[in-house]
């Protein structure tokens, strides 16, 4: 066996994983992009529709400023916006006790790697991994699909030249590595 850790999660590594995921990740980062797109798209639409319907007159400038202050309030606000709506929906998952991770797990690393909780056991290939995102001084993210990725805290590493071991060694399973 090359790497076991025995992982003790917290809900704080959680939201930590789901903010990192929709605000600084691969994936995370083109949903927003694409939204903020769509928005930018729709509002723009009403703004032209207004100008034309309104002959571009002084009253037809006038009547799209509000379009313009709710887009620009928009493209500040998404980032805090989806950051609350992220915290209530952990909290919620939590009050109805469906937490998305397994508070304690082991994971080991040989041949596959498994991840073994107390309900279940998951053994992958190397190749399903289709990035790992390493979050210097957090977590290290070995993300399965555009959804799933398991949480290795900074924290499960007896020492940070196991650490560098286990970065290196993952770097080798999988080509997009990503450090944050």
């Amino acid at each position: 066996m090359l790497f076991k850790f025995n992982i003790k999660q917290t809900d704080e590594d959680y939201l930590e994983f789901n903010k990192f995921w929709m605000l600084r990740s691969h994936y995370g980062k083109k949903q927003i992009k694409s939204f903020r797109i769509s928005m930018a798209v729709i509002l723009g639409v009403l703004i032209l529709l207004s100008l034309f319907g309104g002959g571009f007159s002084l009253d037809a400038f006038l009547g799209v400023i509000p379009y313009i202050m709710l887009l620009a309030l928009f493209e500040i606000g998404v980032v805090p916006f989806f950051t609350i709506v992220l915290k209530l929906t952990v909290k919620n998952l939590k009050k109805s006790g469906k937490m998305g991770y397994s508070p304690k797990s082991v994971m080991e690393f040989y041949d596959e790697f498994t991840e073994a909780t107390d309900e279940n056991e998951t053994r992958q290939k190397y190749s399903a991994i289709e990035r790992v995102s390493i979050v210097t001084g957090k977590n290290i993210y070995i993300h399965i699909n555009n959804l799933m990725a398991y949480i290795l805290p900074w924290y499960c590493f007896d020492s940070n030249d196991q650490r560098d071991s286990f970065i290196e060694f993952i770097k080798t399973k999988c080509e997009n590595v990503d450090v944050y």
